[in-house]
């Protein structure tokens, strides 16, 4: 399977650092030495506002890796389970925004082999951190006739501002808006959601299905309040179709989180 194949790339190239896993390459100039450390600052930024801000160093992606792959896979996994209108797409045009390490796809590849089937994956992944490249060609060297991808390094607010995508049937956004958060760019997301609506969305196969799965923090802080923005500008804009939203019943410390 990809996940595992591209978990055990990650771990050896992690292993490969310096033993104490201290990073050469590390722009953070407060560095914990700690990878788990710096991922924790990047993903509560509120608790450490001077902390890293994001994933710039290759010792912290493969560690990211490691740590997170199976967990955000099985997100995606358990979401496709839940998709009548998956099942109906005979084969799959994956767009991803903020691909990262792609456990969408991966989610993908998991969820066809449960159900026995052999549908065919086409993925495009953007993401502007080129330090996702050895991944991604990892990814591409992966041996699968059914698996095809290709890769993208840009921001996706600005590549959607001059680029169109027509082929597309299913589009993720995982934890997406949530970085539109963390990065302090929160007041864009209503332009981004116009441009995905614009250049990707309208320009769907007609009469065919189009599914948007968005996967993401369960908090009102993080930007789980504009999850629905994007249904009532779809609506707005002409398009007709159904959503359902799930959680995880998983540390959950308050009712509004279900």
């Amino acid at each position: 399977m990809l996940i595992d194949e591209i978990v055990s790339f990650c771990n050896s190239q992690y292993s490969h650092a310096d033993t104490e896993h201290i990073c050469e390459s590390c722009q953070h100039e407060e560095c914990p030495q700690s990878c788990k450390k710096c991922l924790e600052e990047i993903h509560y930024p509120y608790r450490y506002p001077n902390g890293k801000k994001d994933y710039d160093c290759c010792n912290l992606i493969y560690f990211y890796m490691c740590d997170y792959t199976y967990k955000y896979a099985s997100e995606i996994w358990y979401l496709l389970r839940k998709s009548e209108v998956i099942k109906s797409i005979e084969t799959f045009r994956i767009l991803s925004i903020g691909c990262g390490g792609c456990p969408d796809l991966m989610a993908f590849e998991s969820y066809l082999k449960e159900n026995g089937q052999r549908k065919k994956i086409s993925y495009l992944g953007i993401d502007k951190n080129e330090l996702w490249s050895p991944i991604h060609n990892e990814i591409k060297n992966y041996r699968s006739n059914l698996i095809r991808t290709s890769f993208c390094y840009d921001d996706a607010l600005e590549l959607l501002s001059r680029k169109r995508v027509n082929s597309a049937n299913v589009l993720v956004l995982q934890y997406v808006i949530s970085h539109f958060y963390n990065t302090g760019q929160i007041c864009k997301i209503e332009l981004f959601y116009e441009r995905l609506i614009e250049n990707i969305i309208l320009r769907k196969e007609k009469g065919k299905p189009f599914v948007i799965l968005i996967n993401d923090v369960n908090s009102n802080n993080r930007g789980r309040d504009l999850f629905e923005s994007l249904c009532k500008k779809l609506a707005d804009a002409g398009m007709h179709g159904s959503y359902a939203k799930y959680y995880f019943n998983y540390r959950i410390q308050n009712d509004y989180q279900r």
